[in-house]
């Protein structure tokens, strides 16, 4: 009767207890999830892009949190196996939803939530969509949490002989994506400016994509933990994202100039890939669409 009892205490004790996710260290005091290539509204379980975060000497930072709030959960007892230090800044690289939505398990850290400073208004208008359509099992008790902190152009945080870059960049994926860049170690956390197998996503600017991509490849970088897929340690990482991109920049003017109309085009444009990506039919016509908006006022 007594190791019945036991061994019913220890299964109800580990029903219970903090489920937590598996972390690389790709650099000293850098440690990355490698999320699963999905679509989040699809999966029957989060996370499906990546988290990092980053230990100083009095302090972490995580970068990213997962899309709900057991994800949250989940890296916050991961980090707890790796140091008792405060969670003292939660950083959103944007704002879909499988970025930040794990954010609320860490108030009880009652750490700075930082984000682009064009973020707020984003947030406000769009996690309430999100929410409504994350309706499996995992997402249950999930609750957006806004910044409390934005970032202008560029700023620098502290974690005890660790500081870290955080800056504001122009329209691209997004219209307000932040960067993480970590000088000690030479690690770039791009967040969704970078897409390693999984289908570049576009809700910002194609050109200014372009543009940014230039701009990123030109830091002194021996790390680079994209937003989704696996880390780089090459800037030729960027290159197949490129390759995409201007193509289908190329191919969305060559649409427009032979008049063919939007919704025709965003199923004809590319309809089929020139190189290997995840979730192409999902995501692919959304970025012709977004693309043919952007360049038929050019």
């Amino acid at each position: 009767m007594k190791s019945l009892c036991a061994f019913l205490f220890l299964l109800t004790a580990s029903a219970f207890s903090a489920e937590t996710l598996p972390f690389e260290e790709v650099a000293p005091g850098v440690y990355v999830h490698e999320g699963k290539i999905a679509d989040l509204f699809e999966t029957d379980r989060d996370p499906v892009s990546n988290i990092t975060f980053i230990v100083g000497g009095d302090a972490v930072a995580v970068i990213d949190t997962g899309g709900s709030r057991r994800a949250g959960e989940a890296v916050l007892a991961s980090i707890r196996e790796v140091t008792p230090l405060p969670v003292r800044y939660v950083i959103n690289t944007h704002v879909h939803a499988d970025h930040n939505f794990g954010n609320q398990a860490f108030l009880g850290e009652n750490p700075e939530f930082i984000a682009h400073h064009l973020y707020p208004g984003d947030f406000a208008a769009k996690s309430g969509y999100y929410l409504n359509r994350l309706t499996q099992p995992w997402f249950e008790g999930t609750q957006p949490v806004a910044a409390t902190r934005t970032v202008e152009s560029e700023t620098v945080i502290d974690l005890g002989n660790r500081r870290l870059v955080l800056t504001a960049q122009p329209r691209a994926h997004t219209r307000h994506d932040l960067t993480v860049f970590d000088p000690q170690t030479g690690t770039l956390i791009t967040g969704d400016l970078l897409f390693v197998d999984h289908l570049p996503t576009l809700d910002g600017s194609l050109l200014g994509w372009l543009t940014v991509t230039d701009t990123l490849k030109a830091l002194p970088l021996k790390h680079i933990v994209p937003g989704h897929g696996a880390v780089q340690s090459s800037t030729a990482a960027f290159d197949k994202q490129t390759r995409y991109l201007s193509s289908l920049a190329q191919a969305v003017r060559a649409a427009i100039n032979d008049n063919i109309d939007i919704n025709t085009a965003s199923t004809t444009v590319l309809a089929s890939p020139t190189e290997s990506w995840q979730l192409y039919t999902t995501y692919h016509p959304r970025n012709v669409i977004q693309a043919y908006t952007e360049l038929e006022w050019e």
